[in-house]
């Protein structure tokens, strides 16, 4: 027979296993759909003649450091918004940096007159159509079946 004083700490760890066996749940199912994340693909349009960038150059073309390619067009880059998740991966996976970090560097590039921010756009479709119809465009995409778009292959090294 338990003590009426212990009875209250038999439930407690009751609570406690289901929190874990939530938490653990939790966890696998981020981990289930960053699998997707492995999909995410930089895309320029048929325009550009580039075959691979490193993470370097890409850091300067999407943080506004570089603002030509090597033939002279003007490069125009295409965004999701900060909160779409696509993005998010993008910046931490491709760029490793935030989201926030890299709109930070967008302001005070804005802000100090040295240049202009990505275009951002509120859609999927939007950036897939924004990248198919504008010379020297570059963006992120999941699908590479994309008729009007070139697959830039990044070195992650």
């Amino acid at each position: 027979m338990k003590k009426p004083a212990l009875r209250w700490l038999s439930e407690i760890q009751a609570f406690t296993t289901s929190k874990i066996v939530l938490l653990t749940l939790a966890v696998l199912f981020i981990c289930a759909s960053k699998v997707n994340a492995s999909e995410l693909k930089v895309m320029v349009n048929e325009s550009v003649i580039v075959a691979e960038l490193n993470r370097s150059e890409l850091r300067q073309i999407f943080t506004g450091q570089r603002q030509y390619w090597d033939n002279g067009t003007k490069i125009t880059v295409f965004v999701l918004q900060d909160s779409d998740e696509l993005h998010r991966q993008f910046c931490r996976e491709i760029l490793q940096m935030f989201p926030y970090q890299l709109s930070r560097l967008w302001d005070q590039m804005t802000y100090s007159g040295q240049g202009i921010t990505p275009i951002r756009v509120t859609s999927y479709q939007a950036l897939v159509d924004a990248l198919e119809n504008t010379a020297g465009s570059i963006g992120y995409v999941e699908q590479t079946d994309i008729v009007k778009l070139r697959r830039v292959e990044v070195d992650l090294e």
